[in-house]
Formats: structure tokens, sequence, C-alpha cells
């Protein structure tokens, strides 16, 4: 009789917090252990909510993903980093990267950052100012190359348009 009480506990507990977000099966269970449950309450709450369809991993990874990608701007190095803390496998990772980068991907998510990061002024001749917007831009998760890459470019095309007036 106890053991139900238990169960239906973690069963409010799980209920407030996925109505809060949603929660990968690894990182509710933590959470549960940190009040206190047991390992077999655990699991038979995990169950009982992965089988209510409340708890999927691959819906989670994907829907934190594209929130990451497209809303916060990161690259996929962090977006890997963040969902393989919250205990996801690096499948379901490498998946829900594919289905965000659908939308938008990793270039052009970059090229929109460095425009919004260098509409106040010009970049094409202050080093430290390039250094500066790569040192950020290598904080949300883009590789060094791709960022090169794109600066060059968007000084390209910045310079085609002075040209032309």
């Amino acid at each position: 009789m106890e053991e139900r009480s238990e169960f239906n506990k973690a069963k409010k507990v799980c209920w407030r917090l996925l109505a809060l977000r949603d929660h990968g099966e690894r990182e509710l269970a933590g959470k549960l252990k940190n009040k206190g449950f047991e390992i077999e309450i655990i699991a038979e709450a995990i169950d009982y909510f992965r089988e209510l369809g409340y708890l999927n991993d691959q819906v989670f990874a994907s829907n934190q993903a594209r929130r990451l990608a497209t809303g916060k701007g990161y690259g996929n190095r962090k977006i890997v980093s963040f969902l393989l803390e919250k205990g996801l496998s690096e499948a379901v990772v490498a998946e829900a990267i594919i289905t965000a980068r659908q939308e938008c991907s990793e270039a052009q998510a970059l090229i929109s950052l460095i425009r919004k990061k260098t509409t106040s002024g010009d970049i094409r001749n202050n080093l430290k100012s390039k250094q500066r917007l790569a040192r950020n831009l290598m904080g949300k998760g883009f590789p060094l190359g791709l960022i090169f890459e794109m600066i060059n470019r968007s000084e390209e095309e910045d310079g085609h348009d002075d040209d032309s007036k």
C-alpha cells in the first residue's frame, strides 16, 4: 500500500514537471531521484508516462534542437552538447540536429547572426571586432572554419553593396 502511495507521489511530481515543459526520460528520472524516490518507483513512473505518450526522447530532442537552433541561434556543437547533457543518446541527438537544420542550415543561421551583430559598424578593417565576433560565434557552438568563411563572405557582400552605390 505504501508503494502505491509513493508511486502516486512520483506521478504528481512528474505531472507538475511535464506541465512546465517537455523532459527527457533520464532528466525526469534524475529529478525524481533528487526528490528521494526509489529506483523501482522511478522506473515505474517513467514507464507510465512513456506509455501515455508524455515522455518521448526523440520528440524532446527534436523540440529542444529546434528551439536552440532557431530561437537562440546556436550552432550544432552547442546543441549537441546541450542534448547530451540531458542524457539523450547520440543517435537521437544526431536525428534531432538533422530535423532542426531542415528549417535553417547552420551556415544560414551563422550568416543571420553575423548580420545582426555587425549592423552597427563595419568590421572589414577592424581586426579586434572580427576577433570579438569570432569568439562570440564560437561560444554559440559554430565551427571556426565556417565562422571565418561566413565573415569573409559577409564582408564581400558588404563590399559589393558599397561599390554599387
